[in-house]
């Protein structure tokens, strides 16, 4: 199975909820960031492009527009772009991308670059050893412990 932008986003966070993710273990239907996050992408589902397995939340300008609620996974965040954008560049599409962090207003452009595509092709070879592990990855905490959805499963 081809990583999903949301498997490689998580494998730049958490191997573990990566593993767990990819196994149909889920636990974001409870978050409440979870939530708060859907609710900041109503304004956007009926401007979703949906390509093969995944959803770009809009086109804007011709380029990739992703929304995230905070600045607190930057590289994972940059990542899911870059993968949008080779993605798009396999179907003949050339563009760039841009992220908005929504609490801080903030916007961040993204352009797959030669060295950033052999990075992409590198971690998706990663993500997908972690996916198929028999077993799951052991816990490591980390910094996004706390507010992480699965936090239950690993800390209790």
């Amino acid at each position: 199975m081809q990583p999903t932008p949301t498997h490689l986003n998580y494998y730049l966070i958490c191997k573990r909820k990566l593993w767990l993710f990819h196994h149909k273990i889920q636990c974001e239907w409870k978050s409440e960031l979870v939530k708060i996050g859907k609710i900041y992408h109503e304004d956007f589902k009926d401007q979703e492009i949906e390509i093969d397995n995944f959803k770009i939340d809009k086109l804007s300008n011709g380029q990739v527009f992703e929304l995230k609620k905070k600045n607190t996974a930057p590289e994972a965040a940059r990542f899911q772009v870059i993968y949008y954008l080779y993605l798009l560049k396999q179907k003949g599409i050339m563009t760039g991308g841009v992220i908005k962090y929504k609490e801080s207003n903030r916007l961040e452009e993204v352009k797959l670059t030669p060295e950033l595509e052999k990075e992409l092709l590198q971690l998706l070879k990663d993500t997908d050893i972690i996916c198929s592990l028999k077993n799951l990855p052991e816990v490591k905490r980390i910094r996004y412990c706390d507010n992480c959805s699965y936090y239950e499963l690993c800390f209790s």
